[in-house]
C-alpha cells in the first residue's frame, strides 16, 4: 500500500520481480478496467499468466484478460510465483498471481481514502510540447474505504471494501491529416517516386492531375468540416492537427467477506467481489474519427472450507464462480449517419459511421472497422486439496475442475463497418494509391447471432515435499491436466479441411464430431525441485517442471465465425492486375459466391503448449535483514498455439510479371475457388529463454525496506502469439510472413529486453518520536518533523527489437503478417536521434516474387526509464487512529521514454522517425487516508 501505484493497479507489483517486463507501461495504469496488459514472465507469452483471488480463477478465458484488480486496501496478501510451481499449481506457463482478500477480526478496523488528480498539477506530454499543442485537461478521483470487525466474538467476522472512480478528460488529441497540397495531388514533398498504375510511368514532379483523383477521395478530402486541414505547423505531416476530445470513465468495485470459525477443526469463509466499469470516448479530434464505449461488469464468488482431521491431516475445499461481461461499441458521436453512401462508397452499412480507411503515408486513419463485441464469460470452479504430514514427508493430493461457458457476439476483426487499406503497391506511395482509388485490401465482418462455447478443464495432482536431511528438501510432484475440446452448445460451428477446402459442420455425436478436433489426454506435468541449506547463511534452490497449458485462442479465430453461421469478407488485390475500387465498397462481396470469403480452421490435432522450465538459484544472507539471490532461469516451449494462414498463394514460375493472379495460386483454388484467407489455429509455435536473474532484498529494518531486481536475458520465438499485444508496434506481425517457412520468423521476441533493472523502496525518515533523531521530541515538534516516509520505484531497461517492413509486398504471395525488405547495410545510423533512429539507406525492396532477407528484430528501439515517488506524512490522532497525507508523482523527472520508430520503407517521409512515447508525462496525485 505504501508504494506509488499508478491508477492503484496492483498488477504493477509483478514488474518489481526479476524476469518480468512489459511492452506497454501505460497499460498498467488502468483504472478498474478489464486489463489486457499483463507482464511477460521468464520469456513466456503474457497470456499464459494465471490470476486468482482467494484461490478462485479471475481470468477472462477467451482472450486471457485480467478480469479484476482488487483495491490495494482490500488485500491481505498478493503473491507472485514465477518458477518452481508445485504440482497443485496449474493453468500457467508464466506467473501465478494470487490475491487474498482481508478478513475481519475481534476489533473494528477500517479506513477511508481519496486519491485526487487534476491536470493543473501535471506536465504536458512530450509530443504536445514538441508541436506546441496544449496540455490535455483531466480530473480523476479514486475514493472509498474498508471496514472489518466481529459479528460474533471469536467466531464470526466480516470485512468489506468499496472503491469508486470518476475520470473526466475534456482534452485534446494530436493526429496527422493530409495537407492541402496532398489533397490536390501535389506529392512533390514525398521522396518516393509516384507512378501511374495505368502506365507504370512516373508522374512528373510527383504531381497527380486533379482530374485523375477519384470522386470518393475528392468528396472526403474537400469536406473540411469533417476532415479539416492542418492547424499546426510541424515538420512533415506527423502531428499537424490537434482537436478536442472527451473521455469519461465511471468505475465501482468492492469485496465482501465473512469468516466463520465453525469449530476448533472447521474454518469457513465466503467472499463476493464485484466491479462495474464504463468508459466512453464521446468526442474525437475530427468528426471522421468515431468514438467508442465499453461496459464491463464483473462478479466473482468464493466459498472455502478448511477441515482439520488430525494434527497431521488437513483438507481444503474451494468452490468458486467467475463472471465477466464485456460490451464494446463504436459511437457515431458526430452524427455521420450513413457516411459511406454520402461519400460515394456503395454496399450499405449496418450501423452509423464510416468504414476504416487506412491510407498510410504517415497519416492517421479515419473511420473505424467497428469490431463490436458482446461477451458473457462464466467459469465454475471446484478445488480439492488434502495435506498429510507424515514424518519427513508433507504429502498433498487433490484435483481441480473448471467449467467454462463462453457466450460471444463478435463482428470479426474486420468489423461491422469494415476496412480499406492502401499500401503503396500500385503507385509507390500509400496516399497516392488512395487518390487514384487503388485499394490494396478490404474486408468486412457481419452481425450474426451470439455463439456459446462450452468445455471443461480438469487436473489431478500429487506432491511430496520430502525433507531428506536437515539440510536438503526434495519437492517431487506430478500433475495431470486435461483441457476438453470446445463445443458450441447448438453445434453452430464448422471447420475447414485444409486438404480439400471443404467445410465440416459440427453435429451431435462424439465430442470430436462436435468440437471438430481431437482431444489431447497426455497432459502429464512433472514438477521437481530441491532446496539445500548447508548453513544458516546459504540456500541453494533449483527446479524443473513441465506445463501443458491451453491458452485461450481469441474470439476472431473461433469456429463459429464460419459460414453458414457467420460471413466475413477479405479481398487482397494483386499488384500485377490492379487494385480495388473504394466506390464499390462491399457490394461485390457476398457469402461465398465469389472469391471474397475469409474463414477459420482448427488443426484437428491441436494440442496444449509443452513448456519446460528450469532454474537454479543461490541465496546468501548478508545481514539478518538483507539477502542476495542470484541464479539462472531457462525455458524451452514447443507446440505454442499459433495463427497460420492456411491458404497463402504459392509462388508462380518464371518471370513474376507473368505469374497467374493471386487467387488462382492459392493451394485450395481448384477445390474451393471462392475462399481467400483461411485463418488457421495450430500448435506450431516455439520459444526459448535464458537469463541471469539477481535480486537484493532488505526486509523492514531501521525504517528501510527495499527490493532491487536485475535481469540479463534473451527471449527468442518464431511467432508473436495470437495477440502480440501490450501495445507493441515494432514486431513482424501476428501471422508468419511465409506460412511455408515459419523459421524465417525466428528471432528475438518482441518483448525481449536484454537488460532490466527495478528498484523499489519504502523509507521511514529517522526524525520524530520513536525514530533515530528526536525520539523525545515535544508534540508540536513531532507534528512537524515526525511521521514522514519516502517511497519509490525506479525502472530502467534496454530497448525492444524493431523489425523493418515493406508495405508494398514484393513476394506477390498475399502476406498477412507483414513483409520484410532486404538488408543492405547497418540500420543504425552513426548520428542516431529520435528523428533518425533507422537509416533507410540500409534497406532495399526485394525483387518482385522474392522474400526480403532482413530478419526479425534487426534493430532496437530506445530503452525505458521511469521514477515514481511518494512523500507521505502520518498524523496520529490517538486511540489507534491516524491520518496520512501523501503526494505521489509518476514519472517524477518527466523523462520521456520513446516508442519505436516508423519502420515501413514504403513511407520514406516518416521512416525511422520516432513521434510518440510509451511513458506518461509527470502526473501528480494528492492522497488522503484515515485509519481507525
Amino acid at each position: 500500500q505504501a508504494l506509488p501505484l499508478n491508477g492503484r493497479n496492483t498488477g504493477q507489483l509483478t514488474l518489481l520481480l526479476p524476469g518480468t517486463t512489459t511492452y506497454n507501461p501505460r497499460g498498467f495504469t488502468n483504472i478498474g478496467a478489464i486489463n489486457s496488459n499483463r507482464p511477460f514472465v521468464n520469456g513466456n507469452r503474457e497470456q499464459t499468466n494465471n490470476y486468482t483471488i482467494d484461490g478462485v480463477d479471475m481470468n477472462e478465458s477467451i482472450d486471457n484478460l485480467v478480469a479484476y484488480q482488487p483495491s490495494p486496501d482490500a488485500l491481505a496478501e498478493i503473491s507472485v510465483e514465477t518458477n518452481n510451481y508445485a504440482a497443485d499449481t496449474g493453468n500457467v506457463a508464466g506467473a501465478v498471481i494470487s490475491n487474498v482478500i482481508r478478513s475481519g477480526s475481534n476489533r473494528f478496523r477500517g479506513n477511508a481514502f481519496e486519491f485526487y488528480r487534476n491536470s493543473r498539477m501535471d506536465a504536458n506530454q512530450w509530443a504536445n510540447n514538441r508541436s506546441n499543442a496544449p496540455k490535455p485537461q483531466r480530473r480523476q478521483d479514486i475514493y472509498g474505504g474498508t471496514l472489518g470487525g466481529p459479528i460474533a466474538r471469536d467466531r464470526l467476522f466480516f470485512f468489506g471494501d468499496y472503491q469508486g472512480t470518476r475520470f473526466d478528460a475534456p482534452g485534446s488529441e494530436t493526429i496527422s491529416v493530409a495537407p492541402a497540397t496532398w489533397r490536390a495531388g501535389d506529392l512533390s514533398s514525398v521522396t518516393s517516386v509516384i507512378r501511374d498504375p495505368a502506365t507504370g510511368e512516373a508522374f512528373a514532379g510527383n504531381q497527380i492531375p486533379l482530374a485523375r483523383i477519384s470522386p470518393v477521395a475528392l468528396a472526403i478530402l474537400s469536406n473540411t468540416s469533417l476532415y479539416p486541414l492542418p492547424n499546426r505547423s510541424v515538420s512533415g505531416v506527423t502531428g499537424n492537427y490537434v482537436g478536442e476530445t472527451l473521455t469519461t470513465i465511471r468505475a465501482h468495485q468492492g469485496d465482501g467477506r465473512v469468516d466463520w470459525n465453525a469449530s476448533a477443526k472447521d474454518k469457513v469463509f465466503g467472499r463476493f467481489s464485484f466491479a462495474q466499469y464504463e468508459s466512453r470516448n464521446d468526442k474525437r479530434a475530427i468528426p471522421l474519427l468515431l468514438g467508442s464505449r465499453t461496459d464491463a461488469p464483473f462478479r466473482n464468488a468464493a466459498l472455502n472450507w478448511n477441515r482439520i482431521f488430525s494434527p497431521s491431516i488437513v483438507n481444503e475445499l474451494i468452490a468458486g464462480y467467475n463472471q465477466i461481461t464485456i460490451v464494446t461499441q463504436a459511437l457515431d458521436w458526430s452524427a455521420l449517419g450513413n457516411a459511406n453512401a454520402a461519400f460515394g462508397i456503395s454496399g450499405g452499412q449496418p450501423i452509423p459511421g464510416l468504414s476504416s480507411i487506412q491510407w498510410g503515408g504517415g497519416l492517421s486513419s479515419v473511420g473505424t472497422g467497428a469490431s463490436n463485441t458482446d461477451t458473457l464469460d462464466k467459469t465454475y470452479q471446484v478445488n480439492e486439496k488434502l495435506t498429510w504430514m507424515k514424518g519427513r514427508h508433507t504429502l498433498k493430493s487433490g484435483g481441480q475442475l473448471l467449467h467454462y461457458v463462453q457466450r460471444r457476439f463478435y463482428a470479426g476483426n474486420n468489423g461491422l463497418l469494415g476496412l480499406f487499406t492502401y499500401g503503396g503497391a500500385f503507385t509507390g506511395f500509400p496516399f497516392a494509391d488512395f487518390l487514384l482509388d487503388q485499394v490494396g485490401t478490404k474486408g468486412r465482418g457481419s452481425a450474426s447471432a451470439p455463439w456459446t462455447h462450452i468445455h471443461n478443464r480438469m487436473a489431478l495432482f500429487v506432491q511430496d515435499d520430502f525433507k531428506l536431511t536437515t539440510a536438503l528438501t526434495l519437492n517431487l510432484g506430478l500433475r495431470w491436466a486435461y483441457t476438453q475440446p470446445v463445443v458450441e452448445k447448438d453445434n453452430r460451428q464448422g471447420n475447414f479441411d485444409l486438404g480439400t477446402g471443404q467445410e465440416i459442420v459440427a453435429q451431435n455425436g462424439s465430442r470430436q464430431s462436435r468440437a471438430l478436433y481431437r482431444a489431447y489426454k497426455k497432459g502429464f506435468e512433472p514438477r521437481l525441485g530441491f532446496a539445500l541449506r548447508p548453513d544458516d547463511r546459504w540456500v541453494v534452490r533449483g527446479g524443473y517442471g513441465i506445463s501443458q497449458y491451453m491458452e485461450g485462442t481469441g474470439a476472431n479465430l473461433r469456429l463459429p465465425l464460419n459460414p453458414p453461421f457467420f460471413f466475413e469478407s477479405f479481398v487482397q488485390y494483386d499488384p500485377t492486375t490492379g487494385g480495388g475500387r473504394l466506390a464499390s465498397g462491399f457490394s461485390d462481396v457476398q457469402p461465398l459466391d465469389r472469391p471474397s470469403g475469409q474463414v477459420r480452421a482448427w488443426d484437428p490435432n491441436l494440442r496444449p503448449q509443452f513448456t519446460q522450465q528450469w532454474n537454479t538459484f543461490v541465496e546468501y544472507l548478508l545481514r539478518p535483514s538483507v539477502s542476495v539471490n542470484v541464479g539462472y532461469v531457462g525455458h524451452n516451449a514447443t507446440h505454442l498455439v499459433t495463427p497460420v494462414e492456411g491458404n497463402q498463394p504459392l509462388p508462380g514460375a518464371g518471370d513474376p510479371s507473368t505469374w497467374a493472379p493471386l487467387q488462382s495460386r492459392r493451394p485450395l483454388f481448384a477445390t474451393a475457388p471462392l475462399l481467400t484467407n483461411i485463418s488457421t489455429t495450430a500448435s506450431r509455435g516455439r520459444s526459448n529463454y535464458h537469463a541471469l536473474q539477481a535480486s537484493m532484498r532488505q526486509r523492514a529494518s531501521h525504517g528501510l525496506e527495499y527490493l532491487a531486481s536485475y535481469t540479463f536475458g534473451r527471449a527468442m520465438a518464431n511467432q508473436l502469439g495470437y495477440y502480440g499485444s501490450g501495445g507493441q508496434t515494432a514486431a513482424e506481425g501476428t501471422y508468419w510472413m511465409n506460412a511455408y517457412d515459419p523459421e524465417a520468423n525466428y528471432g528475438p521476441a518482441f518483448f525481449d529486453a536484454r537488460h532490466n533493472f527495478v528498484f523499489s523502496a519504502n523509507y521511514d525518515l529517522p526524525f520524530g518520536r520513536g525514530r533515530t533523531w528526536g525520539t523525545d521530541s515535544p508534540a508540536a515538534v513531532d507534528a512537524i518533523l515526525g511521521g514522514w516516509r519516502l517511497s519509490g520505484i525506479f525502472q530502467a531497461r534496454s530497448g525492444f527489437p524493431i523489425t523493418a517492413l515493406d508495405g508494398r509486398g514484393s513476394s506477390l504471395q498475399a502476406v498477412r503478417g507483414g513483409e520484410r525488405p532486404n538488408c543492405v547495410g547497418d540500420p543504425t545510423p552513426a548520428d542516431q536521434t529520435i528523428d533518425h533512429w533507422l537509416d533507410i539507406s540500409a534497406f532495399a525492396r526485394a525483387a518482385p516474387g522474392t522474400w526480403g532477407n532482413c530478419g526479425v528484430g534487426i534493430a532496437r528501439a530506445p530503452g525505458y526509464r521511469n521514477v515514481d515517488a511518494t512523500l507521505a506524512k502520518r498524523f496520529d490522532t490517538g486511540a489507534d487512529r491516524y491520518a496520512e497525507f501523501r503526494v505521489e508523482a509518476f514519472n517524477l523527472t518527466n523523462t520521456p521514454s520513446f516508442g519505436p520508430p516508423a519502420r515501413d520503407i514504403n513511407a520514406p517521409n516518416t521512416f525511422g522517425r520516432i513521434t510518440s512515447t510509451i511513458s506518461t508525462a509527470r502526473t501528480v496525485e494528492l492522497v488522503f487516508k484515515f485509519f481507525f
